[in-house]
């Protein structure tokens, strides 16, 4: 799974640099190509959903670690596990949401590509839906092996 989200991240950044790239000298060149800033603007949204799950998936997400590392070890425990449940539970409401805004907003497109709104903000529950994996799964692996999450 964080495989595959590793090459999709890949995937988006090369088309995002290319992009920008043709959009530049497209300006330059004076005959700029429509769509260009709405893809780039897109492809970056779902970048950044994308890199949310996979940085969850890394453990490399923004944490406060000096008060936790202040308890012992099996208190940290409890306390990761604790946290992890508090995202799981945000992520399913963004999930939530995100599903009801995808819905409400396939009729809508946009400016200047025209693709359904709904389909640049799917990327929100699916990201959801793969954060609350990686999250579950962080937590099956402190409770069967006792790792401590970072």
């Amino acid at each position: 799974m964080a495989a595959f989200l590793s090459w999709l991240c890949i995937i988006i950044i090369t088309g995002l640099t290319l992009i920008v790239f043709l959009q530049v000298i497209s300006r330059y060149l004076e005959i700029p190509l429509a769509g260009t800033e709405e893809l780039a603007r897109f492809m970056i949204i779902w970048l950044t959903f994308i890199g949310t799950s996979l940085a969850i998936h890394e453990k490399i997400h923004l944490a406060v670690k000096y008060f936790v590392s202040l308890v012992n070890e099996n208190l940290q425990k409890m306390i990761n596990i604790l946290v992890d449940i508090i995202i799981i539970i945000l992520f399913a409401i963004l999930g939530f949401y995100g599903f009801d805004l995808t819905l409400l907003s396939m009729g809508t497109s946009s400016s200047a590509l025209q693709v359904p709104m709904g389909l640049v903000y799917s990327i929100i529950p699916i990201t959801a839906v793969f954060s609350i994996l990686f999250l579950s799964a962080n937590i099956l692996n402190v409770l069967k092996k006792g790792v401590a999450s970072s």
